[in-house]
C-alpha cells in the first residue's frame, strides 16, 4: 500500500511540474521586477520674466514594479530614479539675463496599462515626478549674479513597448513627456530610453 501511494505521488509530481511551468510560462509579466534604463531628456523652456532656451543631457537610473495580469491587460505601478546631465541654456528678460537650469536628479512613480501580444507588449503610462532643480546665472546690465536650487513636483505621461529577450529577461523603449518644474516657467521636458528588466 505504501509503495502505491509514493508511485500515485510521484506520478502526480511529475504531471504537475509541466502543468505549472505552463501556467507560469502563460503569464510571463506577472510579478515583480527591476533594473536599468539609460537615454537623452531635451527641454524647451520659457519664463514668466521673459527667459528662454532649450537644453538636452543623459538620463539614466534604476527602475522596479509590479505586473498584474487581469485577463488579457496588464495593470502596473513603477518606480524609478534618474540620475542627468541635462541642462538648459536661457537668455532675455529685463537687462538682459543669462541663466543655466538643471535638473541633477529626478524620480517618476508612475502606472503602466498594457496589452501583452505574444512576446512584445504596448504600453501607456502617468504619474508624479519628484525631482531637483538648480538655476544660476548672471544680469549683463550690472553684473549682478544669482542661484538657486529647490525640489519640486510635476507630472509625466508617456508610452513604451517592452519585448521578452530571454527567459525571465526583457528590454523596453519608452517615450515620457514631463510638465513644467516651477509655477513661473513653461518648461517640457521629453525623455526617451531604453532599458531591461529582469522578472522574478
Amino acid at each position: 500500500m505504501k509503495s502505491i501511494r509514493l508511485a500515485a505521488l510521484s506520478t502526480a509530481a511529475m504531471l504537475a511540474l509541466p502543468l505549472a511551468a505552463h501556467a507560469q510560462s502563460a503569464t510571463p509579466w506577472q510579478g515583480f521586477y527591476a533594473g536599468l534604463n539609460a537615454g537623452g531628456i531635451f527641454s524647451s523652456t520659457s519664463t514668466s520674466r521673459g527667459l528662454s532656451g532649450s537644453g538636452a543631457g543623459f538620463t539614466g537610473g534604476v527602475q522596479g514594479g509590479y505586473n498584474w495580469m487581469l485577463g488579457p491587460v496588464m495593470l502596473g505601478g513603477e518606480i524609478d530614479f534618474q540620475g542627468s546631465t541635462e541642462t538648459s541654456s536661457l537668455s532675455g528678460g529685463p537687462g538682459f539675463v543669462n541663466s543655466t537650469e538643471a535638473i541633477p536628479w529626478y524620480s517618476t512613480m508612475r502606472a503602466r496599462v498594457g496589452y501583452p501580444v505574444g512576446r512584445v507588449m504596448p504600453y501607456v503610462t502617468g504619474g508624479a515626478v519628484w525631482g531637483n532643480q538648480t538655476v544660476s546665472g548672471y544680469n549683463t546690465s550690472n553684473g549682478a549674479t544669482f542661484g538657486s536650487s529647490n525640489n519640486f513636483w510635476t507630472y509625466t505621461f508617456g508610452a513604451g513597448v517592452e519585448g521578452q529577450v530571454a527567459q525571465g529577461w526583457t528590454a523596453k523603449l519608452e517615450y515620457l513627456w514631463i510638465g513644467s518644474p516651477r509655477d513661473d516657467e513653461r518648461s517640457i521636458g521629453n525623455v526617451v530610453r531604453v532599458g531591461l528588466n529582469y522578472h522574478f
